[in-house]
């Protein structure tokens, strides 16, 4: 059974100093990347949806964070740093200045590891609140790093070998899965509602109408918007009830409740 390659990927970290991507075949995760050295390099990118990393012409979206941290300052509570999706006010005043006051770290991951500047405690595995600026602007459906990990796209991290795994699931499935939604034209086939900016593509998705991932021919795929997709069954209903999905659902409603009304969709 083939893996993925990322040899390219590695000898461009390996030359710019920063760390190789982790993991192994199917979806990758990148951390510990100093975020002003490789803004400086050119390779960070500020867009519309997130903070892009970019290596041998790929384009990794992911966000920012600070590393080490006071977390307990002067022994009072546990208190860790904020993660920042976009340029937002805080970010952009650094960038103005010229300097980072702080070392920020760009990553795509879950759960990050801080250490406290003070006490030099460790702190693995943790999981970071968004920054308010970035929330109230454009990611109010986002509170921490696993809504954000869960919102990515995984084409943007696969390479382009498409086989299957020991579980039966498609490698690359995330990728045809976008390459069908843009067939489609991010056109829900259920309620014909289209996203209304680049942002709003993370709402539509790519249902298997047998069940089958591994089946990815044309006649069983259909591109659906969240609220349609949440509510192909029951196993959809239960599937879409749980982590993140509830308020992302409350807030594509939010979004294009008068789209959703005109088009009748029966699920508003």
């Amino acid at each position: 059974m083939m893996l993925y390659s990322f040899e390219k990927l590695d000898r461009e970290l390996d030359q710019l100093g920063f760390p190789k991507i982790q993991g192994g075949s199917g979806f990758q995760i990148i951390k510990g990347i100093d975020f002003e050295e490789a803004y400086k390099s050119g390779s960070i990118s500020f867009e519309d949806d997130g903070i892009y990393l970019e290596y041998e012409e790929k384009k990794y979206r992911g966000y920012m964070f600070i590393q080490e941290a006071y977390i307990t300052y002067n022994g009072g509570p546990v208190k860790f740093p904020k993660f920042h999706l976009l340029k937002c006010r805080t970010i952009q005043e650094f960038i103005s200045s010229g300097r980072f006051k702080q070392r920020y770290e760009w990553s795509n991951s879950d759960v990050n590891n801080l250490v406290d500047k003070q006490t030099k405690t460790k702190y693995n595995d943790v999981k970071l609140d968004v920054c308010s600026y970035c929330k109230s602007d454009y990611f109010d459906d986002i509170e921490d790093t696993q809504d954000f990990f869960d919102s990515l796209d995984k084409t943007e991290l696969k390479e382009d070998n498409i086989e299957v795994d020991i579980f039966g699931y498609v490698r690359g499935k995330e990728r045809i899965s976008k390459d069908y939604r843009n067939r489609q034209n991010y056109t829900c086939e259920k309620c014909s509602v289209r996203p209304k900016s680049n942002l709003h593509k993370r709402w539509w998705h790519t249902h298997h109408v047998d069940g089958d991932k591994t089946n990815n021919s044309l006649n069983n795929l259909k591109c659906y918007c969240i609220v349609c997709h949440s509510n192909v069954d029951a196993r959809h209903r239960d599937n879409f009830s749980k982590g993140s999905m509830p308020r992302q659902i409350e807030h594509f409603k939010k979004e294009y409740q008068d789209e959703l009304k005109r088009l009748n969709n029966p699920y508003v």
